[in-house]
């Protein structure tokens, strides 16, 4: 029999909605060489924005346990066509975003700064869901992004693609961009980098938010303060900052809670890192 997995409830741009893409990842990784069907009868929304991180995982069960994935797609085509008009899923006919609400499901190739950076000009800062901005904030965001880019080549040792995707929510006036690779994660560098003095992941994601980089221990350079900047960002602009490396969730919506410091952690964590940022009008 083709094993099944049902998708159910609402699947966020949060904890509980990355939780149950990571429990559709592991009941996958029982598996090889086979197909499994992806049940969406049950599923009453999904943020189309976690589309790169649903890709990211595909990549990674396709490439690593040899599984192909079926859905019912008309079904899906019917109640969740975003996923057609994002470029998530494809059935051979026209899917155009007239509500122009997506920013394209994509993935880059390690080496692809040129694609990167003209997707992030073009389908992302010209959005009609992003926020006015004046020049040098535009120009600080497209220089922060990139860094986070190059940073899944260089420090998340991984010759893997990158995912993004991205929805504009007309109603909440937010557009959520999600960003994944699957490298290794903050900790291990980081790790070697404090001397040990880092051991946990979530601990990782704080040191880096505190501004420090593994660049000048592995590199002998000045790191740059990507993340750092976007974290300033949000807390500027009313905007969302979440971090999810190795097993550890930080959301800058944590701020000024008791869970500040320590974040969460995900009993049934993926790979690599996926960033989650929310621009509000």
């Amino acid at each position: 029999m083709v094993p099944v997995y049902k998708l159910t409830d609402y699947i966020e741009t949060d904890f509980n909605g990355y939780k149950q893409l990571t429990s559709f990842y592991h009941f996958c990784r029982d598996f090889s060489n086979t197909t499994i069907h992806i049940d969406f009868y049950d599923l009453k929304w999904v943020d189309a924005n976690l589309s790169s991180l649903f890709n990211a995982m595909l990549y990674k069960l396709s490439k690593e346990q040899n599984l192909t994935f079926a859905a019912d797609l008309q079904f899906v085509r019917s109640k969740f066509d975003i996923l057609f008009r994002n470029g998530f899923f494809s059935d051979g006919t026209d899917a155009d975003d007239i509500q122009r609400s997506t920013v394209p499901n994509k993935q880059f190739e390690c080496n692809d700064k040129d694609g990167f950076c003209g997707y992030i000009k073009e389908q992302l800062i010209k959005h009609r869901g992003m926020p006015w901005m004046v020049p040098e904030i535009v120009e600080q965001i497209q220089d922060d992004l990139l860094e986070i880019f190059c940073n899944s080549n260089h420090h998340a040792n991984t010759k893997d693609p990158f995912f993004i995707a991205g929805q504009y929510y007309p109603k909440i006036k937010t557009l959520k961009l999600t960003m994944v690779d699957i490298g290794e994660g903050f900790l291990p560098k980081i790790h070697i980098a404090t001397q040990g003095e880092i051991k946990t992941d979530l601990d990782a994601i704080l040191w880096t938010l505190l501004g420090n980089s593994t660049k000048l221990y592995f590199d002998q350079t000045p790191g740059s303060l990507g993340l750092t900047s976007m974290y300033k960002y949000v807390q500027k602009n009313r905007g969302n900052l979440d971090i999810i490396s190795g097993n550890g969730y930080w959301s800058s919506s944590y701020d000024n809670t008791l869970a500040f410091k320590g974040g969460r952690v995900l009993l049934t964590p993926f790979v690599g890192t996926t960033i989650n940022l929310f621009f509000r009008q």
